[in-house]
């Protein structure tokens, strides 16, 4: 078992707590943006009217949230909110395409727990990372191959990964 000292310094436990911080700030703003037609409204026309993105995600967050963003971070969640904003009330097939090419960048293993996956493809679940009620199909490299244990633990959260990599699971 690792010491608490060794998972803070680990740069991939860092990368993975840093994107479950952003998604938790994201998943708040969408919370409030689904109960307040009036706020998701004005958030629309905002990101509509704009013409850098990636600051008004910046103005976003600190007025809502109170935290500042460097750039990278706000390009990133703006590029999130973007597809939330055109997200689709249905789903989009996955093409088997798309599924083969994931299950070969990712070895056939589980992205969480790195269990060989094997090549039985209804056991194999492709599982959106960030979670479709969020940002929909609208995001490119937003799919990830998980055992069937991990998907259904992992469901629509958005710190399953991390939890998973210091043993929280």
């Amino acid at each position: 078992m690792a010491t608490l000292e060794e998972l803070a310094s680990n740069d991939e436990i860092k990368a993975e707590y840093r994107k479950t911080f952003l998604l938790n700030m994201f998943q708040k703003i969408c919370a409030r943006m689904n109960k307040d037609e009036k706020y998701r409204e004005r958030v629309k026309t905002v990101f509509r009217q704009t013409k850098d993105r990636s600051q008004t995600t910046a103005a976003l967050i600190k007025n809502s949230l109170g935290y500042d963003l460097s750039s990278e971070d706000a390009a990133l969640l703006s590029k999130w909110f973007s597809a939330n904003l055109k997200k689709q009330s249905s789903r989009k097939p996955i093409p088997l395409s798309v599924k083969m090419a994931l299950y070969k960048k990712q070895g056939g293993k589980c992205m969480a727990c790195g269990e060989d996956l094997g090549e039985d493809w209804s056991k194999i679940h492709v599982d959106h990372i960030i979670p479709w009620k969020l940002v929909g199909d609208e995001l490119e490299d937003n799919y990830q191959d998980l055992c069937d244990t991990c998907n259904e633990c992992k469901s629509a959260h958005t710190d399953y990964i991390f939890k998973s990599m210091i043993n929280l699971n």
